[in-house]
């Protein structure tokens, strides 16, 4: 009996080796020190703001293009009715590029996170705005069983007591309205000053310049997710090297 529970403990102890070796990618992005920002590239077909931002088709090219031209991380808009995203784009990009992929959708349901596991997703949104406490702790806790990294993503002082007692690693503060689609950087990174420094902050939003880039680090994020200017972006790799200019 004694060499089985020994067995058994060296067995646990393997297991744990390796899962210390194979933390989520997402996660490990932002996990050790670091001088640069890390980008996260999005790819959106369209929002409620703007009718048409790409297409279909091209998605594919797209994220390989961000990874050739060294984006640290992906974000993909699933959510189809305003954003004309589709879940199966996770699925399509993933076979394609290897650096992480942050799912970005509006979850209210635990099926949209056994999906996003499903869908081969590294991380994924969880928006505190329409979601109580008690729903965003169960959210976050289902993620990391799950192995999928849960981003909280914050708006205004209010979104950040709720998001502060919650048992997650990333905070991210969107600098965009998301009831009137106004942003506000300066305002952005006021409120990612206050979230405290045990969580990895980042800054969502607003970016179209290395100027606003410098903004968010110096208000304290480890990552910055560039959207709307990149899609648009007719040299994807020179404006994507431009952004890092940013000292």
């Amino acid at each position: 009996m004694h060499n089985i529970l020994k067995k058994i403990i060296e067995k646990k102890q393997s297991d744990l080796k390796f899962l210390e070796k194979h933390t989520n990618p997402f996660l490990q992005l932002f996990s050790y020190p670091q001088e640069d920002i890390r980008l996260i590239g999005e790819i959106k077909i369209a929002s409620p703001t703007e009718k048409s931002l790409g297409d279909s088709t091209t998605l594919i090219q797209r994220a390989i293009e961000y990874e050739r031209s060294e984006i640290d991380a992906l974000s993909v808009i699933t959510e189809k009715h305003y954003f004309k995203g589709n879940t199966q784009f996770i699925p399509q990009i993933k076979e394609k590029v290897s650096i992480p992929i942050l799912q970005k959708d509006f979850v209210i349901d635990s099926y949209q996170i056994y999906e996003s596991k499903f869908l081969g997703a590294d991380a994924l949104l969880l928006i505190v705005r329409f979601l109580d406490v008690k729903t965003l702790k169960q959210f976050v806790n289902l993620c990391k069983q799950l192995g999928i990294e849960p981003v909280v993503e914050i708006h205004n002082e209010e979104d950040l007591k709720k998001s502060v007692q919650i048992n997650t690693s990333i905070i991210a503060v969107n600098a965009r309205n998301l009831e009137t689609f106004e942003i506000d950087v300066d305002k952005a990174c006021k409120l990612l000053k206050k979230v405290p420094n045990k969580f990895i902050k980042l800054g969502f939003s607003g970016i179209h310049s290395p100027r606003e880039v410098a903004k968010y680090k110096k208000a304290g994020a480890k990552g910055v997710l560039v959207g709307t200017s990149l899609m648009k972006a007719k040299n994807i790799s020179e404006f994507i090297n431009g952004l890092k200019n940013y000292d």
